[in-house]
């Protein structure tokens, strides 16, 4: 139940941002429009915060890929892709509260991020890596 709720959060944050035109919940590289969203769970992390509390963090990567093809490399990294960025960070900073998952106070932050260029079979493309740390604190 925490994943689903969580996974359903993210695709509801990314789903609102009209500069996404493409949301993939798993690894692919077959991409059929863009900018693409590409997000699923990484790692976990389990801590006593108490003898009442676990503290955990599940940790997701997103990746936001933009083709080159139609447009040229420096129009991506120029306009598209800050443009695109400034719309996801803005809006999980301001849905950072997740509210309740599974009876359960959830929050989420964008830790890192970094921007990569690749050659791909569909042409240039950029891409800029996130990870989402969604904390948790549950009663045992």
């Amino acid at each position: 139940m925490i994943y689903s709720g969580i996974n359903a959060k993210i695709q509801a944050i990314l789903e609102s941002l009209t500069q996404i035109k493409q949301i993939y919940a798993y690894p692919t590289s077959k991409i059929d429009a863009y900018p693409a969203a590409i997000y699923y769970p990484s790692t976990m992390e389990n801590s006593f915060e108490s003898t009442a509390d676990n503290f955990k963090i599940y940790g997701y990567k997103l990746w936001i890929v933009v083709n080159a093809q139609a447009i040229d490399v420096n129009t991506v990294f120029s306009t598209v892709m800050p443009n695109v960025m400034e719309a996801v960070l803005a809006k999980f900073d301001a849905e950072w509260s997740f509210t309740s998952i599974d009876g359960h106070r959830v929050w989420g932050k964008v830790e890192t991020g970094s921007w990569s260029v690749s050659e791909e079979q569909a042409g240039i493309e950029i891409t800029a890596e996130i990870d989402l740390s969604i904390k948790m604190l549950t009663s045992n």
